[in-house]
C-alpha cells in the first residue's frame, strides 16, 4: 500500500493514473471523507487524461490520528507538497493544479496565497469561508446528517456504511484551524493571483454559497460555478459528472490546453 512518510507518521494516498497525462491534481478531502470516495472523480479526470494524487489527511482513512483531527492547516499543506513532489518525479515538468474540498479548500487557499508559483490552477469546493455555525470555539462538538452532504445513493451508502467514513468527531481541533483561516481570508484573499475555480452548491448547509459568491466578485483571479440545488459534497453529489465536467474545462483553459 502507497503511504507518505512524515515526521508525524505515515499517511496513505490513492494515484488515479492517466495513461498520458496533461496535467496533474494534487487534491485535499474534507471532514469524515478519505481518498476512496472519490475514485468516480479521479476516473473522471483520467478520461481527460488528468492524473488525480489525494492523501488521506490525519485522523481520516488509513492514515492514523484523532478521529477528525487534520492537525493543522500546515500539516495538511505538508502532505500536499509531498504528493506534488511524487506528481513531479512521474512526470517532471506536468502542468500542477491543486485543489481541496472544504477543510480541505481552506488548506488548498492557504497553498494557493504562500506558494502562488507552485501551481498553475487552484480549485475549491464546498469552501467554508466565514464561520461554520457550530464551530467557533474549541468546545465544539460537529454532527452532521449525510442527507446534509449529498442526494447521491451511492454517496449517501458510503457515509452511512463505510467504516472508513463518519459524520461526527469532536470539533475542535477543525474549529481551531478554521478559526484561522477566517481571520486571515478578509486580508489576503484579495490578492489570491492564481487562477482559482471555486464549484459549490446552492444548498450547502455547512457553507453557504454567499461567502464564495461575494469573494468571486471581489476578486479578479477567482471564479464561481454555482451548482443549483447541490449540497456540500458537491463532487459526489448527484451532479458529480456535471461537476467533473466544470473542472476539466477549468482545468484544460488555464494550463492553455
Amino acid at each position: 500500500m502507497p503511504f507518505l512518510e512524515t515526521a508525524d507518521g505515515r499517511a496513505y494516498y490513492r494515484h488515479w493514473a492517466a495513461p498520458e497525462p496533461r496535467a496533474a491534481v494534487v487534491f485535499l478531502h474534507g471532514f469524515g471523507e478519505h481518498t476512496g470516495l472519490y475514485h468516480r472523480f479521479g476516473f473522471s479526470l483520467n478520461s481527460a487524461s488528468i492524473d488525480l494524487w489525494a492523501v488521506d489527511q490525519f485522523g481520516h482513512g488509513l492514515t492514523p490520528g484523532d478521529r477528525g483531527d487534520f492537525r493543522s492547516l500546515e500539516a495538511s499543506g505538508a502532505l500536499a507538497e509531498q504528493l506534488t513532489e511524487l506528481a513531479l518525479t512521474e512526470c517532471p515538468g506536468i502542468p500542477l493544479v491543486a485543489q481541496g474540498h472544504s477543510f480541505g479548500a481552506v488548506a488548498t487557499l492557504f497553498r494557493l496565497l504562500a506558494l502562488p508559483d507552485r501551481y498553475g490552477a487552484g480549485v475549491i469546493s464546498g469552501a467554508p469561508l466565514v464561520p461554520v455555525p457550530g464551530l467557533v470555539d474549541a468546545d465544539s462538538t460537529f454532527e452532521i446528517a449525510p442527507s446534509q452532504l449529498s442526494a447521491d445513493p451511492f454517496y449517501l451508502d458510503a457515509m452511512e456504511n463505510d467504516p472508513l467514513a463518519f459524520v461526527d468527531a469532536d470539533g475542535g481541533p477543525l474549529a481551531r484551524e478554521l478559526d484561522r483561516g477566517w481571520d486571515s481570508f478578509g486580508a489576503t484573499l484579495p490578492s489570491l493571483a492564481v487562477p482559482t475555480l471555486a464549484v459549490h452548491g446552492s444548498n450547502d448547509p455547512i457553507a453557504p454559497v454567499g461567502a464564495v459568491r461575494a469573494y468571486a466578485e471581489q476578486i479578479e483571479t477567482l471564479s464561481l460555478i454555482e451548482i443549483t440545488g447541490g449540497g456540500h459534497d458537491i463532487l459526489n453529489d448527484v451532479t458529480h459528472q456535471r461537476v467533473a465536467a466544470d473542472i476539466i474545462d477549468f482545468i484544460a483553459a488555464h494550463l492553455g490546453d
